[in-house]
């Protein structure tokens, strides 16, 4: 399977049949690997143009003096399968199927559409994705959907059946210092589908973790084959929609998708440790937790905190989610008493260092030293900054420089609010040294505590 799929990872050329003249949507493709700097031939095929956009043009593929890998499709679907013809004769590697009309709007000639694709596919000795998908984001051969996608490779890997949701995902992620392997969007899966990108991304090892928006699927015992294979090495999260009626609904309007019973994919989700997600936001706080936080430890959380209000709902949070608060020694408290005011502050856990910790950011890097010093801790929870940007900055420097020197999680909460500027420059530096930064603690200890759980029933692979 890594063999017949290294045509849509890896192309070493492209071809994009049916480009627009003009602003229209399919030109993403043709900027999106223009602006990654795509180093093999790209060859622009359409039916009357000479040149497009200074960029001269075949009227077909069998006019491409060369081999080509990988073909994205997005003329119109009564030439769809001509198209499919011409890659057969081409021998390319892999189809990408931007074209939409086919089992989305439902109804049986859809989906007898997209079985003489799959045929042509099998008869012609390459695969499809799609259609109506927006195809393959892989930083590391630099090819990407849409332009201005980042172009640093990473390990985390997301299947998608939204395109948008490439989009969207992405971004969010990155804004966060993660970064991706591949990235697809499957549309309808009339060949590739969850499953065999599922196991794919099982094998690959460039990817440590998988994401997943899933509508629904064709092929349940694959995905169940392909669940069985991948889970025993990898973490796998899926946001599974169209569980109720309105969601099934829509799934069917937008994909074709099957959705199945609820309490079917509930039983899937526990027989085989995949962490199930509600939103998008879920999804990349987990994808943080498990990128940014080795499996080790119990669960034994320290909470370090300026403000007072937000350390006694983290405290809650730490218990709601099966986690404990850690019950710092003798020694910790004594050498916390020395260094945090005596008035307004408290040095058992959490640890309050008390609000003029503002103005004065080295109470709690001090406090952050002795805590991780404590055998009982596992993780350290930090609410707090400085008064001013420059102050925050010091506080940033500090904690990446504690992480530096230590082997347990320092969790990082950047509290909306707690100071008025520019948050998205300040954490990068936290994002860029892979420390683990959520927006509310809430949201950090519910993923912290599903990776500690997930590791606990997953043994992690030697």
């Amino acid at each position: 399977m890594r063999d017949d799929l290294q045509g849509l990872f890896s192309p070493q050329s492209v071809a994009l049949y049916g480009i627009p003249r003009g602003l229209k949507p399919g030109k993403v493709f043709l900027l999106g690997l223009l602006d990654q700097g795509f180093e093999g031939p790209i060859h622009l095929i359409h039916p009357s143009a000479k040149e497009i956009d200074g960029h001269s043009t075949y009227k077909d593929l069998d006019a491409v003096p060369n081999g080509v890998d990988l073909v994205i499709v997005m003329s119109p679907k009564e030439t769809v399968f001509s198209a499919l013809a011409e890659c057969a004769r081409k021998r390319v590697k892999a189809v990408i199927l931007y074209t939409s009309g086919f089992s989305e709007l439902g109804g049986d000639s859809g989906r007898a559409d997209e079985e003489r694709m799959k045929a042509m596919a099998r008869e012609g000795g390459f695969r499809i994705l799609g259609p109506n998908c927006m195809g393959v984001f892989s930083p590391g051969s630099r090819i990407a959907p849409f332009p201005g996608m980042p172009k640093t490779p990473g390990s985390l890997g997301f299947i998608s059946q939204s395109g948008s949701l490439v989009n969207l995902f992405v971004n969010l992620c990155s804004a966060k210092g993660l970064a991706f392997s591949h990235v697809l969007s499957t549309g309808n899966g009339a060949d590739l589908e969850l499953a065999d990108l599922l196991a794919w991304m099982g094998r690959d090892e460039k990817t440590r973790l998988i994401c997943t928006y899933c509508e629904g699927v064709r092929d349940p015992a694959g995905l169940i084959a392909a669940l069985r294979e991948t889970t025993r090495d990898k973490p796998v999260i899926m946001w599974k929609v169209g569980l109720t009626a309105s969601g099934a609904r829509a799934a069917a309007s937008h994909t074709g998708a099957l959705t199945g019973e609820e309490r079917l994919w509930r039983s899937l989700f526990r027989q085989f440790h995949i962490m199930d997600v509600y939103d998008i936001e879920e999804m990349c706080d987990l994808a943080m937790a498990f990128s940014c936080m080795a499996p080790q430890g119990t669960g034994r959380v320290a909470i370090i905190s300026g403000p007072g209000g937000p350390a006694v709902s983290a405290s809650d949070a730490v218990e709601r989610c099966g986690l404990s608060m850690a019950e710092l020694s003798g020694e910790t408290v004594a050498a916390l008493r020395k260094v945090i005011p005596p008035t307004g502050t408290s040095p058992a856990n959490p640890v309050d260092v008390g609000l003029g910790a503002a103005f004065e950011v080295g109470l709690y890097r001090e406090a952050l030293a002795i805590v991780l010093a404590d055998p009982g801790v596992d993780a350290v929870l930090m609410l707090g900054g400085g008064a001013s940007e420059d102050m925050s900055a010091v506080y940033v420097q500090d904690l990446i420089r504690a992480q530096r020197g230590t082997d347990k999680h320092i969790i990082a909460i950047a509290y909306p609010g707690f100071v008025q500027i520019d948050q998205a420059h300040l954490l990068k530096p936290l994002h860029d040294s892979g420390m683990a930064v959520f927006p509310t603690p809430e949201r950090a200890l519910k993923a912290y505590a599903r990776m500690i759980a997930h590791y606990r029933l997953q043994p992690v692979p030697a």
